[in-house]
């Protein structure tokens, strides 16, 4: 007759299995976050699309309050809403290597943005404009509604 010890069925695993299982687990779990890491990059249009949309939004608010027309100003380095101190800043900066472009209503080509002003009537009425930010990343088009002065798709 066998021993009890021999005939016994072998429950569980080793401690060689657990480990080899392990480290494939986390082998597989480093490949996968390395492959998913670039997600985390940032948008490198999402500062100046908030800022040209939070200064339009105050420059229509502050026309209809103020009763009086304001600007958002265009130049080489950036925009900004020229003799007013907005909340969060009158100036942004884009930054280096993006250009931006204006799409006027009724043009037939998209044009340099500096030297144009987008302009805010009493009434609370805008222009409706395209501004395009365009750098070696890509391009991204905002698109104003003239009543609200926000993006629209």
């Amino acid at each position: 007759m066998k021993p009890a010890y021999i005939s016994a069925k072998r429950a569980g695993f080793t401690m060689l299995e657990i480990v080899v299982v392990m480290s494939i687990m986390v082998l597989i779990i480093g490949i996968g976050f390395a492959s998913f890491s670039f997600l985390d990059d940032e948008d490198p249009f999402a500062e100046p699309a908030q800022s040209l949309t939070r200064m339009s939004r105050f420059a229509i608010h502050a026309s209809v309050i103020q009763r009086r027309s304001m600007n958002i100003v265009f130049d080489k380095e950036g925009f900004g809403v020229p003799g007013v101190e907005v909340p969060d800043g009158s100036y942004f900066t884009v930054p280096k290597g993006m250009r931006m472009l204006i799409y006027r209503l009724g043009g037939r080509n998209w044009e340099k943005a500096e030297g144009h002003s987008w302009r805010f009537g009493e009434q609370g009425i805008c222009e409706p404009i395209k501004i395009r930010f365009q750098s070696a990343e890509g391009i991204r088009d905002l698109a104003f509604h003239p009543l609200t002065g926000t993006p629209v798709e």
